[in-house]
């Protein structure tokens, strides 16, 4: 997280941006100021950072591939490939998430709902069945 390197390449983009780059390191200041003071500005700092994180979510590809997930789905053009590759990533992430969080009950698996109407699954299914005749 400190490597200089790492700096260099997050803060290249203020270069051409003069004045966001003063406001971001007005932000730093009372970041450091706020650590400074002891324990309870810890935690302030540290509630300060996560909301700085959630603010910088949008701005991301996470934010816009998210957004057209949401669209494909809705919208029944998602194919069973990428349903495919959605739930095996967030099946992945649920599986990471166990592992690091501890819970005490055991909680019951959500039924599984499918992003691509059943039509298109058949559909897909029957074509790959012909293939496997032939």
């Amino acid at each position: 997280m400190l490597d200089p390197r790492d700096w260099k390449a997050i803060f290249e983009v203020y270069a051409r941006e003069p004045t966001l780059a003063l406001a971001l390191a007005y932000q730093f200041a009372a970041l450091k100021q706020v650590v400074q003071s002891g324990p309870k500005g810890l935690s302030d700092a540290i509630t300060g950072l996560d909301q700085a994180i959630e603010h910088l979510y949008p701005h991301t590809d996470f934010h816009k591939m998210g957004h057209s997930l949401y669209h494909l789905t809705i919208e029944s053009t998602i194919s069973v490939k990428q349903e495919d590759l959605f739930t095996a990533l967030k099946e992945s992430l649920q599986l990471k998430r166990k592992r690091t969080v501890k819970t005490n009950s055991m909680s019951k698996r959500k039924p599984q709902i499918s992003l691509v109407k059943s039509v298109e699954k058949n559909r897909i299914g029957n074509k790959q069945k012909a293939s496997n005749t032939l």
